[in-house]
């Protein structure tokens, strides 16, 4: 097994094939994964079974609160291309966020990918907090931002009635590395509790203007066979397009998580 880091966040692993347990060192994985934060495991050949087994180096296997897992294997999603206009990952986020445990982990898994466009953008939330001004961090160290899962039921035509609000800290404490990491997401954070509207906007669009510098980012280049495993809880990650009406098919997994502290 070699692993290869390829950007402020992010390492390449070859030589390994995840389908043979002899080949596979849990702990090196682990290892490498709380270190780069996004691990890409290239020229692997998953059935669905074979990666949920694969998922469980990472916790037990989540079926989404909202979106339909596949036949079988209900903690899967398909993720197919629908065209431009129905993309909807073109955003910067972490999964699942509006869930009081969050995933720790996300694993997307390439089956068919068009020769262009499509790309997966990675941005580090431990160099995000890090390169905060001193003095917003001290401004925000207590500050609860609160998610909701609004956006995602109106996206699947969900039931409004299952709308709900959790809140998580502005900046989140790795329970593994003990690093601390910036933690809003565009996608489903509504507001700063307690803050006035105008701060909270104006701070909110500050922090993810932040979030996704380029000296944070790794650009992802997709082929078939990539296994890319990503940490939600210090990691943000943006699904570009770009890639019109060519097929591209994805399976995509997410494993059990942590109330955010």
């Amino acid at each position: 097994m070699n692993i290869e880091q390829v950007g402020p966040v992010g390492a390449v692993i070859t030589g390994i094939d995840l389908k043979v347990s002899e080949e596979i060192s849990i702990n090196e994985i682990k290892e490498a994964f709380l270190k780069y934060s996004v691990l890409i495991f290239k020229n692997q050949k998953l059935d669905p079974a074979d990666l949920r087994n694969v998922s469980l180096i990472w916790g037990e296997p989540l079926i989404h609160p909202v979106f339909k897992g596949i036949e079988n294997y209900p903690e899967i999603i398909q993720i197919q291309n629908l065209g431009e206009k129905y993309h909807t990952n073109a955003h910067w986020h972490s999964d699942v966020t509006f869930e009081e445990e969050p995933p720790d982990a996300t694993l997307l898994y390439s089956l068919e990918i068009p020769d262009e466009g499509g790309d997966t953008l990675f941005a580090d939330q431990y160099l995000a907090y890090e390169e905060l001004p001193e003095v917003l961090k001290e401004e925000l160290k207590e500050t609860v931002a609160i998610h909701s899962n609004l956006g995602v039921l109106m996206l699947a035509g969900g039931d409004i009635n299952n709308l709900s609000e959790v809140e998580h800290p502005v900046f989140r404490n790795h329970p593994e590395t003990r690093k601390k990491s910036l933690f809003v997401t565009e996608a489903f954070v509504k507001e700063l509790k307690e803050a006035d509207p105008k701060y909270s906007e104006e701070t909110l669009s500050r922090l993810y203007k932040h979030s996704s510098k380029n000296d944070y980012v790794y650009r992802h280049k997709w082929t078939k066979g990539d296994l890319v495993v990503w940490d939600n809880r210090c990691v943000l990650h943006y699904a570009e397009h770009g890639y019109g009406n060519k097929k591209r098919t994805m399976h995509r997994i997410t494993t059990s998580g942590s109330k955010p502290f």
